[in-house]
């Protein structure tokens, strides 16, 4: 019996691979996985800031480190003066400039001190938008860490009048006490914790993208599987036994693109721990498998099942978090396999959850085919 089920599935595996447009399937998701990867490399954003600043003074060159070290969602010009950086603004090749002030230290230090306020970094703007406005907070992130060490020095020396103590001495002292790591833990709804991910904007959504790949490439199978049963292909197999026939098919289908979803989003970047990443691509097989074959029933035409693709891509981005993560219509999410996917990456809670659902739409499916084989 295994013999013959390998033997099965081998020829099913040769014949599918003779077909160009399952090829073109599978080669489409790890061309868009390299290409993201590829992208995510570049120096690209949502906004190109052109960015001066002045040559020795030590507090602009770290504050302009902490800028440009980032992979984020801006795009830096250095210019050669304040003008150059205004010019660029007025005539479109930058959204924005941000002008460091020749004497951005002494700066720094008197608005610590509270002896003087004057700007320390001159903002030039076309128009405001969201991305500046993100752009803003970027900016007061990388400033804050030379404003907190000039306030820390300030008080030392006036406040506690600890004015003979060398700035070795400060530093030493500042750096042992400093915070390392965010100040802010993530924590899911349901209490558990979790971690950032280390991705670019190009990246984030690509997993999503990949989830409702896989699952037209499911829904690909079951309309392949009637296309085959209405040429008479299955004509001799039992119809309380075309289930099992029709999830034979599709896991041969599911098998490949699995393989396909793991290398793309290694390739892309997006891959996190290796066994999580292989027992919830599994599950989301199996649940993409029994959700295909019980539309697939319920359609019980090419033709029908055809007409709903349009509908549920539109029903997957706009509920499933690959943009957005919307927190409404939460009944729609939970009858759509890519939203536990992709929950489940983060949280093993969700892939219980997602067992559970596959168990239920085969057990309607097999219910169905019951009620179905009887009428027959």
């Amino acid at each position: 019996m295994p013999g013959q089920l390998l033997v099965r599935f081998i020829l099913l595996q040769k014949r599918l691979l003779r077909k160009g447009s399952f090829l073109l399937m599978l080669c489409l998701a790890p061309l868009l996985a390299a290409g993201v990867g590829r992208l995510s490399e570049e120096s690209a954003g949502i906004a190109t800031i052109a960015l001066y600043l002045p040559e020795g003074d030590a507090a602009a060159q770290e504050t302009s480190g902490r800028l440009l070290k980032e992979k984020g969602v801006l795009r830096y010009l250095l210019c050669e003066d304040g003008e150059h950086a205004r010019r660029m603004t007025e005539t479109g090749e930058a959204d924005a400039a941000w002008i460091f002030a020749e004497d951005f230290s002494e700066r720094i230090e008197e608005l610590a001190g509270r002896r003087r306020v004057r700007p320390v970094v001159t903002v030039v703007e076309r128009k405001d938008s969201v991305s500046l406005i993100l752009g803003r907070e970027i900016l007061s992130a990388a400033i804050y860490p030379s404003f907190s060490y000039a306030v820390y020095t300030s008080f030392v020396r006036d406040e506690l009048g600890l004015a003979e103590i060398t700035d070795e001495e400060l530093r030493r002292v500042y750096d042992s006490v400093a915070v390392e790591g965010s100040l802010f833990q993530m924590m899911y709804a349901d209490e558990t914790p979790g971690e950032s991910e280390d991705f670019t904007y190009v990246q984030a959504p690509l997993r999503g993208i990949l989830a409702i790949w896989f699952t037209f490439v499911g829904l690909a199978a079951s309309l392949y599987f009637m296309q085959d049963e209405e040429r008479g292909v299955y004509g001799k197999v039992p119809v309380k036994k075309r289930l099992s026939a029709a999830y034979a098919v599709g896991a041969v289908f599911l098998l490949d693109a699995a393989l396909v979803l793991l290398l793309s989003c290694k390739l892309a970047g997006v891959f996190t721990d290796g066994k999580r990443e292989v027992i919830s691509c599994a599950v989301f097989a199996l649940c993409v498998l029994a959700f295909t074959n019980l539309l697939r029933m319920l359609c019980r035409t090419p033709r029908r099942l055809g007409m709903i693709f349009l509908p549920l891509l539109a029903a997957m981005l706009a509920l499933c978090p690959v943009f957005l993560n919307l927190p409404y219509f939460k009944a729609g999410k939970l009858l759509l396999p890519p939203w536990y996917y992709l929950q489940s990456i983060h949280n093993m809670r969700y892939i219980y959850e997602m067992a559970i659902y596959t168990v239920i739409l085969m057990l309607a499916s097999i219910v169905l085919q019951q009620v179905r084989s009887r009428a027959a």
